[in-house]
């Protein structure tokens, strides 16, 4: 690659790319300890611990994260003194051709201000070895860390609507310049300083981003669980899938589907031509069950309602939250909220410190 993220060399490795450990489902205490076994077992696969040098300059202070794709390591840039986080990325062929694309969507992002747009500050790329290394900004935590170690409890409206406007912020300049996230999730939102109140956040890992005018039908990219039914069901899609979550899809929406068949059952005496396949029928014809993990099972989302409580001081606002999170799980992509809509909706929602909202009603599927 040259300084553009062009590819200019190439390179080879005699050893076989290291084999991905075993994932584990597990309680949280024991996830937390498995976690750092599995970013310790990454880390030594590619070679890296605490006191290595990446490239000329960056010496590792610790293993902050991982994935398939390499790890990310807390660095010490010894030219400037700074701390930064750095993701690297395996020197394999897969591996180089997705560092390639988020090289490219991190140029596109530069006309944009970190901090006023929530979006994670880039600081280039460089080599060590045959790894690919992109540096970033250090920022402290996922929200989803966060909600599982500080706010087990859940968060409260006046704790969420900060978080709220600050991630339609980040997707709002994303698309106003053709841009789409495409894997938009606790994970992928990083708060700047868990001591800060309120919270600062901001928007990273844009491996999967594409400009929208490079999204094609039938494209699957992102986490299963947040894929909006338009990218589920093979359906035409755009910047909108970042504003989705769950929802029932209708009709005309299943009929133009080329996945359909595998959600949904076709009906010829019905009112409505297709029929959600139930937990039994994907058993039947699969084999496979997957368990129960929901803690608060909703309906319809106005139980949302009931499962935040009595509040009767401040029932308006609940009643904005819950349309305004409505407003964001609407099917139809063209009557679905934009990000630059939800900065209004945010906006007239008051903060107050009262009512809880769980994390498992909102962001397990956000």
């Amino acid at each position: 690659l040259d300084s553009d993220g062009k590819r200019q060399v190439s390179w080879s490795t005699t050893a076989p790319p290291p084999q991905t450990p075993q994932r584990f489902t597990v309680g949280v205490t024991a996830s937390l300890s498995l976690e750092f076994t599995y970013q310790q077992s990454m880390a030594n696969n590619l070679r890296i611990k605490k006191g290595s040098t990446l490239g000329s300059c960056h010496v590792v202070e610790d293993i902050v994260g991982q994935g398939s794709f390499g790890m990310v390591a807390k660095c010490r840039n010894t030219e400037t003194n700074n701390s930064v986080a750095v993701k690297v990325i395996r020197g394999t062929e897969d591996f180089v051709d997705s560092a390639i694309s988020e090289i490219a969507a991190l140029k596109r992002l530069r006309c944009l201000d970190s901090d006023t747009c929530n979006i994670v500050q880039w600081n280039g790329f460089f080599f060590d070895k045959e790894n690919i290394c992109i540096a970033f900004e250090l920022l402290d935590q996922s929200l989803r860390y966060y909600l599982q170690e500080e706010k087990s409890w859940g968060l409260s409206v006046g704790e969420l609507r900060p978080i709220l406007h600050q991630v339609a912020t980040a997707l709002s300049h994303l698309h106003s310049i053709g841009v789409v996230h495409m894997d938009l999730k606790p994970d992928n939102i990083m708060i700047v300083d868990r001591h800060q109140h309120p919270l600062k956040v901001k928007l990273i890992d844009f491996g999967l981003a594409h400009p929208v005018s490079a999204l094609k039908q039938g494209d699957s990219m992102g986490t299963l669980w947040y894929f909006a039914p338009e990218m589920l069901l093979g359906v035409p899609f755009d910047e909108s899938i970042d504003m989705w979550a769950l929802g029932e899809p209708p009709d005309d929406v299943l009929d133009r589907g080329m996945y359909t068949e595998a959600y949904f059952y076709a009906q010829e005496d019905s009112t409505s031509r297709w029929s959600f396949k139930t937990p039994e029928d994907v058993y039947y014809e699969h084999g496979y069950s997957a368990p129960e993990t929901r803690k608060i099972k909703l309906n319809s989302l106005d139980g949302i309602e009931q499962a935040m409580g009595e509040d009767i001081e401040h029932r308006n606002d609940q009643k904005l939250f819950i349309s305004l999170i409505k407003s964001m799980l609407t099917l139809d992509v063209s009557d679905r909220i934009k990000a630059r809509e939800v900065l209004d909706g945010v906006t007239d929602i008051v903060e107050y410190p009262v009512v809880l909202i769980y994390l498992h009603i909102f962001f397990s599927n956000f």
